[in-house]
């Protein structure tokens, strides 16, 4: 149920985020993020237990949107693409394992070697995409127009997202025939499993 709701929330922000902006309402763009925080610490704190730390995560968000709204509205996509750039690069320093290496190997109990190498490199583009993405968020919050930032964060960087998991998957598919690969729901499963972030 939380993990069901936590996907809708996911999807439901940078939707009313952009359509706040293309409406000629970006002034409820903190508001809307400040909400998507509130819930998300909501979730988080009802699967974790950590009750006071949602607390206060939510009135941080708050505190946010009264005293730094353009923080609040510009900050997220940076951070966010930023943080998943660190994960997924800090990963690849000796001696961790590669984050799709940790999702590979769920699949595989013996990694072939060539498999090894494939998902240590397909670690590499995941990391330059996010960081590629935090730039041009970045930049675009700096000195781009609105509506182009926004085009951008809700929109084009979902859409890149998708397109590499999708294209890499029909072709690791085709490349990699001869191993059995993960079915989509699996790939979701490996992911909430593979502990990429603490849960307490």
């Amino acid at each position: 149920m939380a993990a069901r709701a936590a996907v809708l929330l996911a999807c439901a922000w940078p939707a009313s985020l952009h359509c706040a902006v293309l409406l000629g309402a970006p002034q409820w763009g903190p508001r809307l993020t400040a909400i998507a925080i509130i819930l998300a610490a909501a979730l988080w704190g009802s699967v974790s237990g950590r009750g006071l730390a949602a607390i206060g995560i939510a009135l941080a968000a708050v505190a946010t949107a009264l005293a730094a709204p353009a923080l609040l509205l510009y900050a997220p996509p940076v951070l966010i693409n930023l943080a998943l750039a660190i994960v997924f690069g800090n990963s690849l320093r000796a001696p961790r394992e590669a984050v799709i290496t940790k999702f590979a190997r769920m699949e595989h109990a013996e990694l072939p070697a060539d498999l090894a190498l494939y998902t240590r490199r397909l670690t590499l583009v995941w990391t330059a995409l996010f960081a590629a993405m935090a730039a041009v968020a970045l930049a675009l919050a700096l000195a781009g127009p609105l509506a182009t930032w926004s085009t951008f964060t809700n929109v084009v960087s979902y859409v890149l997202v998708a397109a590499l998991f999708a294209g890499e998957l029909a072709y690791r598919r085709r490349r990699f025939r001869h191993y059995r690969h993960a079915t989509l729901f699996e790939l979701v499963r490996n992911v909430r499993n593979a502990g990429l972030f603490p849960r307490r």
